[in-house]
């Protein structure tokens, strides 16, 4: 199967950027070859999933990766970290920085992020603050890194007041996206993954999100040809949004449907693995699709059609799903009250006219917010 090859270009006002976004099968092992204009010669740093660390690859991804880049580094050094959202924090940041400066770094060192969103966010966020930014690489191995986090430069850690509330944004030099390794993830990781693929549908893309529709069952016993098609189209759509709004100003708001709901109701599981990011994005994108169905901008029948969607892939799809956390509406408010796409106090919620078209709503009320949420708790 051939390798698909994008390109993220980001229209700045100083000097323009792209880079490459690979996406390919059993391309692990080529990764010298792919990211050789990247790392030659060059003091490599890689950052990974200590998930790696253990023999539970059953073809040694990781390793044929490491073999096929140390032909072509100057050095090459490894700092392993886990995987999960407990692992985004002040002092892991600080433990990554203080490892990295070990090894006597300048601004021609590369860091390469192997792993899943978390791996990707921390990762990126340390190569932008070591000597105020070095370049980075990312090479995600979960679905929903592949398809979102790793795309766009947003990187950042978590405070105990909130998700992602700490970082910046620092765009990658490449992105190495091999399906091949998706076969290592747990079930419900993948279908967690699933969930930010649909979120491209139900912006922008009708007919993709029809076609997920069609296509559900190829794609959850890994279909390669579907798998890449689906992931390719998801980074063409997130691409496309962020060309002309590198840093949130406008547009790119739209990717975070579901989000302002996700990022509270995970907080409430103090990032402990109860509820993960996908899941949450699931619930939280169904919640936005019934607030505005509650706002009468879209219809029951389509909010009806996400919700299945959802469930059938085996996704929460309400506050109902989670009863193991105590979510309470006052702390969904206070949590809302956090998100970063608000404006002068005011709430901002991503809410849908219909499946294909996502829009920014501003001033969202307070009252409205409560009495829906007393209805979902």
């Amino acid at each position: 199967m051939k390798s698909k090859i994008l390109n993220v270009s980001l229209n700045r006002k100083v000097e323009n950027l792209s880079y490459p976004i690979i996406i390919g099968d059993n391309i692990l092992s080529s990764s010298g070859e792919i990211l050789k204009e990247f790392i030659y010669k060059k003091n490599v740093i890689v950052i990974y999933d200590s998930f790696f660390s253990v023999k539970t690859s059953p073809n040694n991804e990781f390793e044929e990766f490491v073999q096929s880049i140390n032909k072509l580094t100057t050095t090459l050094n490894f700092i392993d970290i886990p995987g999960g959202d407990q692992t985004k924090n002040i002092n892991q940041l600080n433990e990554i920085i203080e490892k990295v400066l070990t090894y006597g770094i300048d601004r021609q060192n590369v860091i390469i992020a192997f792993g899943g969103g978390v791996i990707g966010d921390i990762a990126g966020f340390a190569a932008s603050i070591l000597l105020r930014g070095i370049n980075y690489i990312q090479v995600p191995t979960t679905l929903l890194s592949q398809v979102d986090s790793s795309v766009g430069g947003k990187t950042g850690i978590n405070s105990k007041i909130g998700k992602n509330l700490i970082g910046s944004f620092h765009q990658p030099q490449a992105v190495l996206a091999d399906i091949n390794i998706l076969k290592t993830l747990p079930n419900r990781e993948f279908r967690a993954g699933f969930a930010e693929v649909v979120k491209y549908g139900l912006i922008k893309d009708l007919e993709f999100f029809n076609w997920l529709n069609q296509e559900y069952d190829s794609i959850f016993i890994y279909d390669k040809i579907k798998l890449q098609k689906m992931i390719t189209k998801s980074c063409e759509i997130k691409a496309k949004i962020i060309k002309n709004d590198e840093k949130e100003g406008g547009k790119r708001a739209l990717l975070n449907l579901g989000h302002t709901f996700a990022h509270a109701i995970e907080s409430f599981g103090n990032f402990d693995g109860r509820i993960i990011h996908g899941e949450a994005v699931s619930i939280g994108i169904c919640l936005a699709f019934k607030l505005s169905n509650k706002l009468c901008f879209c219809s029951t029948d389509d909010t009806k059609k996400v919700i299945n969607l959802f469930q059938k892939s085996k996704l929460p799809t309400s506050l109902h799903d989670i009863k193991k956390l105590s979510i309470s509406t006052s702390g969904m408010i206070q949590k809302f009250k956090l998100d970063k796409k608000n404006r002068q106090n005011e709430l901002t919620f991503i809410l849908n006219k219909r499946i294909g078209e996502s829009f920014i709503k501003h001033n969202v009320s307070v009252n409205v917010l409560t009495q829906f949420l007393n209805e979902e708790i």
